[in-house]
């Protein structure tokens, strides 16, 4: 009790000194700070990149130029599924005629119908839908049979899989639900609500060696209730379906039919952007070629094309900027001890007469050195806490992923600044307080 009394009296007393041994600190704590601060901030803009420069993986034709308008083989979309990616949109395109008037048949319209499994295939038009957006993706993800062909997010179960009867009261191989194209209704005058159910007979184009539609193949008849509409942009209208349903639907009615359905499009999103090499590896192992400038091109899509450019590009520069700040850590610890050490040295140097004062009227060596260390300790700790007021904390910002594996940064630090105080202040007070006291005589 004695001894921390005499401590904060000191302290009190010599306000010169103790400001000095604060400040130290203060500016200490707050350097370092900044310098792991910088070093979690980076670690942890590596570990969210993939979040924030997300990496996409397509099937392309074989010069890499074309992502969508593909002819994409079942047993190609299973491979690029068996990849590992996340958050797929497949599209499939077809052609049909259906049937309206009173009874829905007497007279038919062509109509062009794009099978999905997300409605994030259809954003490049910009549509407005009449159902709430998770109405939309409910009903392009529904059943057809066998479960959701491809839950957006999911690998789905074997394409080549049979559906079975459903026993739900619909024939739901032949009967599926469809979001319709308001301006394909309003152009042909139709008044079709919600609900109304149409008979549609789907057809697979036939394109000549221009791309260009050549002629149709019969693939099945069926029917469609309308679940809900859309309106797209105006600039988006010539690209814009006629017609959307799910994707497994329409696959179902391809297999029932014994004809295989071709897939437009394939995309996802790298899981793990930071194991893309694993990736590369094992798309490889799938057989699926690099593109190639010099080779034909065309429809069909058997190459992967992964858009990791800017990822790389920025996840180097991160890494970079890493290893520098740990190859420096070791010379910033020596500094650190080394410079604490001197701080510590002077300052009992210049205490000499008191400590020599203190022995020869009877105090104990282990008191002086409780004092002079507590008085430091205590210093530090000042100088230290108001230090972590002005540190941003990185880790309310980021995922703590970084070199503390959890836990904010600032206390660590001022714990281990404690701890080299304590150390570099203990050594020159036992060696002080060992010496002859009559020295100062």
């Amino acid at each position: 009790m004695f001894t921390a009394k005499k401590m904060f009296l000191n302290m009190i007393r010599n306000r010169g000194r103790s400001a000095i041994l604060a400040v130290f600190s203060f500016l200490t704590v707050f350097f370092v700070g900044i310098y792991f601060g910088n070093l979690e901030q980076n670690e942890g803009l590596l570990s969210a990149l993939g979040e924030k420069i997300p990496v996409s993986a397509s099937i392309a034709n074989s010069t890499g130029d074309r992502l969508t308008g593909l002819d994409i083989t079942e047993k190609r979309l299973e491979l690029f599924l068996e990849l590992g990616l996340e958050d797929y949109t497949v599209t499939a395109e077809s052609y049909g005629n259906i049937g309206f008037g009173p009874e829905n048949t007497e007279q038919r319209a062509s109509i062009h119908l794009t099978g999905t499994n997300t409605a994030a295939s259809m954003d490049a038009w910009k549509p407005e839908f009449s159902l709430e957006r998770a109405q939309v993706e409910e009903i392009l993800s529904e059943e057809a049979g066998q479960g959701p062909l491809l839950e957006r997010g999911t690998a789905p179960q074997n394409l080549s899989n049979t559906a079975e009867e459903s026993t739900s009261g619909r024939d739901v191989k032949r009967t599926g639900r469809c979001l319709l194209n308001e301006s394909y209704i309003q152009e042909r005058g139709l008044s079709w609500q919600v609900g109304d159910v149409i008979d549609i007979n789907l057809y697979r184009a036939l394109y000549d060696e221009f791309d260009g539609v050549a002629g149709f193949v019969e693939i099945t008849s069926a029917e469609l209730e309308i679940a809900g509409f859309y309106q797209t942009a105006p600039e988006s209208a010539l690209e814009a379906a006629d017609l959307v349903c799910p994707l497994s639907w329409l696959a179902e009615q391809h297999r029932q039919a014994g004809s295989e359905l071709l897939y437009s499009s394939a995309k996802g999103t790298v899981a793990d952007p930071l194991a893309l090499n694993d990736l590369k590896i094992k798309a490889e192992k799938a057989k699926f070629p690099q593109t190639n400038l010099q080779s034909i091109g065309g429809r069909p899509g058997n190459a992967l094309v992964i858009d990791d450019r800017f990822f790389i590009q920025t996840a180097s520069q991160l890494k970079s900027s890493i290893h520098l700040l740990k190859l420096f850590m070791a010379p910033l610890l020596v500094l650190v001890i080394g410079i604490s050490a001197m701080v510590s040295f002077f300052a009992m140097c210049h205490r000499k007469q008191e400590i020599y004062l203190e022995r020869c009227m009877g105090r104990k060596k282990s008191q002086i050195v409780a004092e002079l260390v507590g008085e430091n300790t205590v210093l530090s700790l000042l100088g230290g806490a108001a230090a972590l007021l002005f540190i941003p904390s990185y880790t309310e910002m980021l995922p703590v992923t970084g070199f503390l594996h959890g836990g904010d940064y600032r206390i660590f630090i001022l714990a281990a600044f404690l701890g080299i105080r304590i150390v570099t202040t203990l050594a020159p007070a036992i060696w002080i307080s060992r010496e002859n006291p009559m020295k100062i005589f």
